[in-house]
């Protein structure tokens, strides 16, 4: 029986990922046009006739961007929050302090980064979250429900957003859990020049994983050469 994995909306604004799905019909009508029709020119060999790529591309699913928003690098400088995090600010030069668990992360004033509050019970939140080392974490307001026993790996698109890093990495059931209590699952991303989002845009992709998958080992046969090699030299 599938696996299955439900996306639930928290927000009216959200976008739930999607699975992308191949057209194969255009290119196999093209490849059949030529090959009937013209003496010596052929499109056999088009990425759309290749099953390993046509999986690979509708493995998993894809993450839009909610909102448009034009997105700048975001310094970020970690700072001590036990003793004194106000006066580590004002050393840094920074005009912001955002606590994040045991540090304090100071960043200069950034419009995108307060300018997408949105309206959440218990009042209104920020989308954008400063997450250290450059990047943010990004609210997108939509809940997931994963089988334990599951992950999910965020990755990169084949062909990148110019300007945004999205960092690979591997969330637990527990932790998705734990992100659509709240609100809705998060994403770490990078901004390293400006860039302009549209709404509706992918900018990542999500695979679901078993916990098999992150316990695999490898192991290496030796071959016939070198197993020969050793034989003569014992």
């Amino acid at each position: 029986m599938p696996v299955e994995v439900r996306f639930r909306k928290l927000h009216p604004w959200s976008l739930p990922p999607q699975q992308r799905e191949v057209d194969r019909h255009p290119s196999r009508d093209y490849a059949t046009a030529l090959r009937e029709n013209f003496r010596f020119v052929r499109a056999d060999r088009r990425p759309e006739h290749c099953a390993p790529w046509v999986m690979g591309q509708e493995l998993g699913w894809r993450l839009h961007s909610p909102i448009d928003i034009a997105l700048t690098p975001l310094d970020q400088i970690e700072l001590d929050a036990v003793t004194d995090p106000e006066a580590a600010g004002r050393a840094a030069n920074r005009s912001e302090l955002w606590q994040r668990e045991k540090s304090h992360l100071a960043v200069e004033k950034t419009s995108w980064l307060h300018l997408y509050q949105f309206k959440a019970s218990r009042g209104w939140e920020n989308m954008f979250i400063p997450n250290g080392a450059g990047t943010v974490e990004w609210r997108l307001g939509w809940a997931a429900d994963v089988p334990r026993g599951y992950f999910m790996l965020v990755l990169p698109l084949e062909t990148p957003v110019a300007g945004l890093d999205i960092p690979t990495g591997v969330l637990s059931s527990t932790s998705i859990g734990r992100m659509s209590e709240e609100n809705g699952m998060g994403i770490a991303v990078r901004p390293t020049a400006p860039t302009t989002l549209r709404r509706g845009q992918e900018i990542a992709r999500l695979v679901l994983l078993h916990a098999d998958s992150l316990q695999a080992r490898s192991v290496y046969e030796p071959s016939e050469e070198s197993l020969q090699e050793d034989t003569a030299s014992a």
